[in-house]
């Protein structure tokens, strides 16, 4: 039987004020805290499994459902990494987490990203896991690749469709399990016309990046279709720590303890 989309044994759950709304989040482990932020169009529920692999190593684990996803309100006028890095910058705010270590997923690596250099004073510490470090001609052309798939079918079709098009385009390791998770997550809100999808490319990562002055590591994974940024990020920035995964993109959710250990090694060394 496949587990419950909404569980995560040992953790606690709140509501805080954010910019549009209430912002859902969950809260797991104890001491250092590291926000985590889900790429689109996932929730918090990205991390069932890399969240406790983090609180079970001594940490206290914060992850948030940006606006429009998981249990968080909708943006009323349209998506942005802008908007969801506030978003998390209100969260910590709200719960008094003081400066935190960050870490994030795909789009939600441009959103830990915007957090540290838009929001200096509350991150300590940068992870960002395959980041896209999009040209603006590869920034246009994933804008104009985009298409509004969630059309909600009499007949339930809509649910097959989806996983067609899942194991079509998405990392073939995933399992069923995640599969199904991603799948109830994408549809869980109503339809949401791709809009957390849509701020990545609308976003130019390389206005920010000489503002982010905490420590940062860059995560690459081989099989990554985003495998080369990681290696360009880090030419960008030679400062910043550099590490590579043997998977592709489901790492975080089919292998977290490999996911999160050179997150914990890279966090070792940076000062609390």
């Amino acid at each position: 039987m496949l587990p419950s989309v909404n569980l995560l044994a040992g953790e606690r759950r709140g509501y805080v004020p954010g910019p549009c709304g209430q912002v859902h989040y969950r809260d797991l482990g104890t001491g250092p805290v590291i926000a985590l932020v889900h790429q689109a169009p996932w929730g918090s529920i990205q991390y069932r499994r890399a969240a406790p692999e983090l609180a079970a190593a001594g940490y206290r684990v914060i992850v948030p459902d940006l606006p429009g996803h998981g249990m968080s309100d909708p943006p009323a006028d349209g998506a942005s990494v802008e908007l969801y890095a506030d978003t998390v910058a209100a969260v910590i705010d709200a719960l008094g987490l003081g400066p935190v270590a960050i870490a994030g997923h795909h789009g939600g690596a441009l959103v830990a990203a915007r957090v540290a250099a838009a929001y200096p004073d509350k991150v300590r510490a940068l992870a960002a896991d395959n980041m896209p470090y999009y040209t603006a001609e590869q920034r246009a052309a994933r804008a104009a690749s985009l298409k509004d798939l969630q059309e909600i079918k009499a007949d339930g079709s809509h649910f097959t469709d989806r996983w067609a098009l899942v194991r079509r385009i998405a990392d073939p390791t995933w399992s069923d399990e995640t599969v199904h998770v991603g799948i109830v997550a994408y549809f869980a809100n109503g339809p949401c016309k791709e809009d957390g999808h849509r701020a990545a490319p609308a976003y130019d990562l390389e206005c920010d990046l000489d503002r982010i002055l905490c420590p940062t590591l860059i995560l690459a994974s081989h099989k990554d279709p985003l495998f080369p940024m990681g290696r360009e990020l880090v030419a960008r920035r030679p400062g910043w720590t550099y590490a590579e995964y043997p998977g592709g993109a489901g790492m975080v959710f089919e292998r977290a303890p490999e996911w999160a250990a050179p997150i914990l090694t890279f966090l070792k060394g940076v000062p609390e």
